[in-house]
């Protein structure tokens, strides 16, 4: 397995690098033109910042899901597949390493906010300076309201919630793949993945219904409270916007438990490439 995890990584670590790089540039050059304080360019530096900084997760776990496909269905996929190791191994290799540069690409993510958070407040009205002081008082502020344990759950949801995309991509790539779809090429996987999607909302949608609990105030703490989707529907009321239902946790925690099983199946016994 290391062995295969070092291939994936001198595979795929200079364009990461690049990516990486593209984020950060963007990111000090919109929070300088931010910084300026000048009416339009101020803006579009704002949006050219926060798109670098929100997209760097999603476009580094794109980039990993076109290397899976051509590594192991592509012009190379000949020389993967008649590797000597289990194809589960390889499977487990591939998303492993995307699941660490998903977590990576979160926390470059963080820390570029964090370092560039000071200059775009420098050109607001020079508050620069308590940006981060800000951030400590909001974090001891989560803290007194969720508790240690609300606060883990929130840290372990966040990172579940990361790195589901990497298996449903493999997934939609993987089983795209496969007889009669590989014949489409690159457009079997498309087909998959908008099957997932459909499977994913009208899953999620149950889900809500089966599991009617939220994250929302209770009193002065954050705490579980009851979410009756169908009773809002038909009173024509949301409250989403003050609660958060849990209901999409499991929906999406069962889907990928899937998508992994399916796809270390299609990887044992169902790759073809003719």
């Amino acid at each position: 397995m290391i062995t295969l995890l070092k291939h994936e990584v001198l595979r795929t670590y200079d364009k990461l690098a690049l990516i990486a790089g593209v984020a950060v540039l963007l990111s000090l050059t919109g929070a300088l033109l931010a910084a300026t304080g000048w009416p339009l360019l101020a803006e579009v530096g704002l949006m050219v910042g926060v798109v670098a900084v929100i997209g760097l997760v999603p476009v580094c776990q794109f980039m990993l899901t076109a290397a899976y496909w051509r590594s192991g269905y592509g012009r190379t996929g000949y020389l993967t597949q008649t590797l000597p190791v289990k194809g589960a191994k390889i499977y487990w290799a591939k998303t492993l390493w995307a699941w660490l540069v998903s977590l990576a690409g979160a926390a470059l993510s963080i820390g570029i906010l964090l370092a560039v958070a000071p200059l775009v407040a420098a050109g607001n009205g020079g508050q620069g300076a308590s940006v981060l002081t800000s951030v400590r008082e909001a974090w001891v502020t989560l803290n007194d309201v969720a508790g240690p344990a609300g606060v883990t759950a929130g840290i372990i949801a966040l990172v579940l919630m990361i790195i589901i995309w990497p298996a449903q991509y493999f997934f939609a790539v993987s089983v795209g793949s496969q007889a009669p779809l590989n014949r489409l090429g690159f457009a079997g996987p498309v087909l998959v993945w908008l099957g997932l999607y459909l499977t994913t909302q009208v899953l999620v949608f149950a889900s809500f219904a089966a599991v009617p609990l939220a994250v929302g105030m209770d009193g002065d703490r954050l705490g579980l409270v009851r979410f009756d989707l169908f009773a809002e529907m038909a009173e024509g009321t949301s409250s989403t916007a003050d609660v958060m239902p849990l209901g999409f946790l499991p929906a999406l925690l069962v889907i990928t438990a899937v998508c992994i099983g399916w796809s270390v199946r299609s990887w044992n016994r169902r790759v073809s490439l003719v």
